[in-house]
């Protein structure tokens, strides 16, 4: 059985999402190489865009800006998450320290402008899909104590139980989020139709790369995003 599976109607949509599962990882602060690094590149967004409104006028923004207005979402109320991560950095030249997982997949997610995530496979039940939502699925976000409705035909994933870990792509289910006991993590990378195959191999290769550098472990490819 696939451990990771994108609906037909999100592929139409225009969505193209993968998966990493990542194994023996060691999930602890940042070493200051890390933040080096995401610092440097933050610095690089802050040079290379003038203002939010031309980091919004990116062709990768825009693809998804698209993708949200036609499940009936406006993205002025849910941005991607691509999108707050490139407008944090332009404005505060760093990125929030939560710890070297998260970061690391941050500070790729500046480089490619593809939307990551990570989720502890020991609280999931396999697979996790892609999908529309029916409108029956639990969600309890992040730091909420309550859970949430979601709206019918807004996409996100779900796991094996019914349960959203995530919302769109940008708002994260409290239960399986990433803490200092996860060990084996299941990393989804998101983008669009902007990014062509060839891309998108060079991106879940460098990806799973940069993790293991700054975290340790072993990553294997359980889907690749096409």
């Amino acid at each position: 059985m696939s451990q990771f599976v994108v609906s037909q109607e999100c592929w139409n949509l225009g969505l193209r999402a993968g998966a990493i599962l990542l194994r023996d990882i060691s999930i602890g602060p940042s070493p200051n190489e890390l933040r080096m690094v995401i610092d440097d590149e933050a610095r690089s967004v802050s040079s290379r865009f003038a203002s939010r409104a031309a980091i919004r006028a990116l062709p990768e923004i825009v693809c998804i800006h698209d993708i949200i207005r036609a499940v009936g979402v406006k993205p002025k109320s849910h941005p991607p998450s691509t999108q707050k991560l490139l407008e944090f950095a332009w404005k505060q030249g760093t990125l929030p320290a939560i710890n070297n997982l998260v970061d690391a997949y941050n500070l790729m997610s500046l480089r490619t402008v593809c939307s990551l995530g990570a989720h502890d496979v020991n609280e999931l039940t396999l697979p996790v899909e892609l999908r529309l939502f029916r409108g029956d699925e639990t969600f309890r976000p992040l730091g909420s104590d309550g859970e949430q409705p979601v709206r019918r035909d807004e996409f996100g994933y779900v796991d094996g139980e019914n349960r959203v870990i995530c919302r769109l792509d940008s708002l994260q289910a409290d239960f399986s989020k990433v803490t200092s006991a996860t060990s084996e993590a299941l990393l989804i990378i998101e983008t669009t139709t902007i990014h062509d195959e060839g891309q998108l191999q060079e991106i879940v290769a460098a990806t799973a790369a940069t993790i293991c550098e700054f975290c340790g472990g072993e990553a294997e490819t359980v889907a690749r995003p096409a």
